[in-house]
């Protein structure tokens, strides 16, 4: 019997690698190894529908158990691998049973950063498991605290505040998610999260926690029931380095996502690979599906490289964010109906690179999409008639 395929890592990356791998035609046997025990699933709900208790597991699943028995894929639940061998191409079980293997795919994600000092009214959110302990705690009058202003943090307080929660944000930083976003999105997400109610706090430093309330740095106290600390994620790499593959702040890919070891392959939020000439990671949806996928197919043999163009959305109340590509220092603004707004990153030769949509509901999602197909086909923009909301994107598309 041929050794197997396996995928280290149940989430959705990996989850999506499996799938495709049998949607392709692969019959051979196929292990597919994760920490949790549950099936993979879609970590973007548990911010929000999850945690307003709209949906449960099953309704952010990407296959169920009954699924993956009758697509006879593996699934080796809550024993996670504790040792990669690439010379004899084996791996082992933290229970001591030993797999051999024909390619690996590591997509072994990574887990919340966590304070320094463990406290009991502290909690975290990376798994459905934290998404159902934190929802449980979120009740009308509820004093919450959340330390960090980015997407979970903020997404968090949208929720709390939809729950009748009283909220407070602290961010270390001069305004709300400063590392991805252009600072006049960035104004108008913290303008909206205060407009609902949320204590935003910026340029703030945490001193302690303790069980009724958290300590700043400038002596403030803030009384408190609960903490949510979203300050990060830490990637899972201690497998991989340990193994001797290449690793920075992720696991190191080629093009086609090849680790620095013959057969091993790694995708989704673990997954460090260049773009735009340096190595960076993508914690989004879209890389994981992505990237999960595509790294399925060249484990069939199909060596493609991979292409394709980053982007990642986030909702806030009743405003939705999106993004497409990457940002350049040439940026144009362009107004969108109801206050919203589209920014547009062109490079020296004025080919569209990326852009940044801020609009009530999901009335971006078009102008996104636009944008993707203006960056895919390579289209020249002239600043002015890009700023110009009178003249449609598809304008340029039609040329």
């Amino acid at each position: 019997m041929s050794a197997p395929l396996i995928i280290v890592g149940a989430g959705h990356a990996g989850g999506r690698a499996a799938l495709t791998l049998r949607e392709e035609g692969y019959d051979g046997r196929l292990i597919l190894i994760g920490d949790e025990p549950h099936a993979p699933y879609e970590r973007p709900p548990l911010s929000k529908a999850l945690l307003q208790g709209s949906q449960d597991l099953a309704g952010c699943s990407l296959c169920d158990s009954a699924r993956l028995a009758e697509l006879d894929i593996e699934h080796i639940a809550g024993n996670a691998v504790s040792r990669l061998v690439p010379q004899h191409q084996q791996l082992q079980l933290a229970d001591g049973g030993w797999l051999d293997y024909a390619g690996v795919l590591l997509a072994t994600g990574g887990r919340a950063r966590r304070l320094p000092q463990a406290q009991a009214n502290v909690l975290y959110l990376r798994t459905h498991d934290e998404a159902l302990a934190l929802r449980a705690q979120l009740r009308p009058g509820t004093r919450l605290v959340i330390v960090g202003g980015g997407f979970i943090g903020l997404e968090v307080a949208a929720t709390a505040r939809g729950l009748g929660c009283a909220v407070t944000v602290l961010e270390a930083g001069p305004r709300l998610a400063g590392r991805v976003l252009p600072a006049v999105i960035s104004a108008a997400l913290l303008d909206l999260h205060r407009e609902q109610g949320v204590d935003v706090r910026l340029n703030v430093t945490v001193e302690s926690i303790q069980a009724d309330a958290v300590h700043l740095v400038d002596g403030q106290t803030l009384p408190c029931d609960l903490v949510v600390v979203g300050i990060g994620m830490q990637p899972n790499i201690e497998l991989a380095a340990a193994a001797g593959l290449d690793v920075g702040q992720g696991i190191r890919v080629d093009a086609h996502l090849r680790t620095s070891a013959a057969n091993i392959y790694a995708a989704g939020d673990v997954c460090e690979f260049r773009l735009g000439g340096l190595y960076q990671r993508q914690e989004t949806w879209r890389n994981a599906e992505a990237q999960g996928r595509h790294a399925a197919l060249n484990l069939l043999g199909r060596a493609l490289p991979f292409d394709a163009v980053p982007g990642f959305w986030s909702d806030h109340y009743d405003w939705g964010l999106q993004t497409v590509g990457v940002m350049t220092p040439k940026v144009v603004s362009r107004a969108l109906p109801h206050g919203g707004l589209l920014l547009c990153y062109l490079d020296t030769d004025g080919y569209l690179q990326g852009a940044c949509g801020w609009a009530p509901g999901n009335s971006v999602a078009k102008d996104i999409k636009l944008c993707e197909r203006l960056i895919i086909a390579h289209v020249p923009l002239p600043s002015v008639g890009l700023a110009d909301p009178a003249i449609s994107l598809k304008h340029w598309l039609r040329g």
